[in-house]
């Protein structure tokens, strides 16, 4: 698959994910909503490894990467998870959008990707919204801190094992990845269900379990073969500049779909992150730039 193709994918059911989450966890437990979804995306990547008849490498480094994504994607959703109950969809959309920087600041202190000055500038500026938002957590709501807080470390966890992915992981197909992935996650999201909860959520709707399903079979299964996809292709701080566009579009789609308020704060917040997701991008689109028009010579 060209890698534009996958980029754009990745873009566009990243943007749903976040609305897709909250209606799931509005009508059954986070942990339920979460494994549910890991459940059927590890069951559906099986099936179609089984169609395509594509092995799935069991040597010890390709355990390894399992075992790296899969631990990541469980906790970092986890928190994510839980986070949702607490805020709208377009403000943990935005909290995402802090990915990059973040992933940078990882990838400098683990594989010496070091930050120039526009890139720590972006990273400055992003604390800076991520300062507007939480100062006006007042009119996100009173337990907007615990949804603040989930989000966040959610995101810390998921740029967290995406550079050890890329530093320690095999380069395993991508399909494959994202089912020994989902395998992994699977089995400690419903040990975390049954532990925590236990209760098959008989209250959920069809909206609910459409937004599972959705998760599962879109934002997990096709999302996390693109994504690995990407991660073997592209520079980290490329893949996670994919979180660039996903904060306007979800607040847009919050809006729009979920009838979610946007705040004064919010606003400025988001436009924040954004205009420090371009100063710490410039950089690497200026030599993107440059090698193309060297081979286009």
């Amino acid at each position: 698959m060209p890698t534009s193709f996958a980029y754009l994918g990745v873009v566009t059911v990243w943007s749903t994910t976040a609305l897709a989450i909250n209606w799931s966890v509005a009508g059954m437990s986070f942990t339920a909503a979460l494994a549910g979804r890991m459940a059927l995306g590890a069951l559906a990547a099986g099936l179609l490894m089984l169609v395509w008849r594509q092995p799935l490498p069991l040597d010890g480094a390709s355990r390894r990467t399992y075992l790296i994504a899969g631990v990541a994607m469980a906790s970092s959703m986890a928190c994510t998870y839980f986070g949702a109950r607490y805020i709208s969809s377009g403000l943990m959309a935005v909290l995402f959008g802090l990915s990059p920087l973040i992933t940078a600041l990882f990838a400098s202190l683990i594989i010496g990707e070091r930050p120039g000055r526009g890139q720590v500038l972006g990273m400055l500026l992003g604390l800076a919204g991520l300062w507007c938002i939480f100062r006006d957590r007042v009119s996100l709501g009173p337990e907007a801190h615990w949804g603040i807080a989930g989000g966040l470390m959610g995101n810390v966890l998921q740029a967290l094992g995406a550079v050890l992915t890329k530093r320690h992981g095999a380069d395993t197909p991508p399909l494959a990845t994202a089912t020994g992935a989902l395998t992994v996650s699977a089995i400690l999201t419903l040990a975390g269900w049954w532990l925590l909860d236990g209760q098959w959520p008989a209250a959920a709707g069809l909206k609910q379990w459409g937004a599972v399903v959705y998760l599962a079979l879109v934002g997990s299964v096709l999302a996390m073969s693109l994504y690995f996809l990407l991660i073997q292709r592209l520079p980290t701080a490329h893949v996670a500049l994919i979180t660039l566009i996903t904060p306007v579009t979800a607040l847009w789609l919050g809006h729009v779909a979920n009838d979610e308020a946007v705040s004064a704060g919010l606003l400025t917040g988001t436009a924040l992150i954004v205009v420090g997701l371009l100063v710490h991008q410039l950089p690497l689109w200026k030599l993107w730039a440059e090698r193309m028009v060297r081979e286009a010579e």
